[in-house]
């Protein structure tokens, strides 16, 4: 049973590529703290197959990526302006993040002539910004449900149980997706340009615990 619902699971295309992203970081942190320099020259060649492989899988990414963005809109369902707007500037960053990262490929593999440099520190800094705004849409909505769940009071009625038991269910998701894009947000902010924060600074087992601590929280949140 518990086989058939990791077949499952990883035979979508967000499951499998959460399985990896975790493989991928728990490669990193390994090789980061393993004193034996040939078990670190092996997971870091593991981890470079790993993250090809989902640089490769997102050179389909545009498509769904618009489809969700047109389906958002405006936003219009969203509870207040300030959320609506960290949502669109998310929508916005994301939709540019893909072809930049593509380009940056692209020039890696030699099809394009080009530097990849300048444009994997551009699809970085669309990745940094968008986290920054989920971050600040997750805090604000986190904020809303708690105010509206000191409006509702738990009560030996089933009904009034249930909504409190949800708005706290809902503030814990996005305390967690809070966590989960704060990590992330460290992670990009290391691959930025050198003098930049803490761009640079941050080891490979650094990166490879954040990268764990985050792909966790996300796989949980799916579950």
């Amino acid at each position: 049973m518990k086989l058939q619902k990791y077949a499952d699971y990883v035979d979508t295309y967000g499951g499998r590529d959460r399985i990896m992203r975790i493989l991928y970081y728990s490669s990193q942190l390994v090789g980061g703290l393993t004193t034996s320099d040939k078990l670190a020259q092996k997971l870091d060649i593991l981890s470079d197959q790993i993250n090809s492989c989902r640089t490769v899988m997102r050179l389909f990414d545009d498509a769904p990526m618009l489809c969700y963005t047109l389906s958002y809109g405006l936003g219009k369902e969203d509870p207040d302006r300030l959320m609506r707007f960290c949502g669109l500037a998310v929508n916005l960053l994301d939709q540019v993040y893909y072809p930049l990262e593509h380009v940056a490929w692209a020039a890696d593999c030699k099809l394009l002539k080009i530097k990849s440099d300048p444009w994997w520190t551009a699809s970085t800094i669309c990745w940094a910004l968008s986290m920054y705004f989920m971050i600040f849409k997750s805090l604000r909505y986190f904020m809303l449900l708690r105010n509206l769940k000191s409006l509702v009071k738990p009560s030996h009625l089933n009904s009034g149980e249930t909504v409190f038991r949800r708005l706290r269910q809902a503030q814990l998701s996005e305390l967690l997706t809070a966590t989960r894009c704060s990590l992330d947000l460290i992670h990009a902010v290391h691959w930025l340009p050198t003098g930049f924060l803490w761009a640079g600074k941050l080891r490979q087992w650094h990166i490879g615990l954040l990268g764990v601590a985050s792909s966790l929280i996300s796989i949980y949140q799916s579950a």
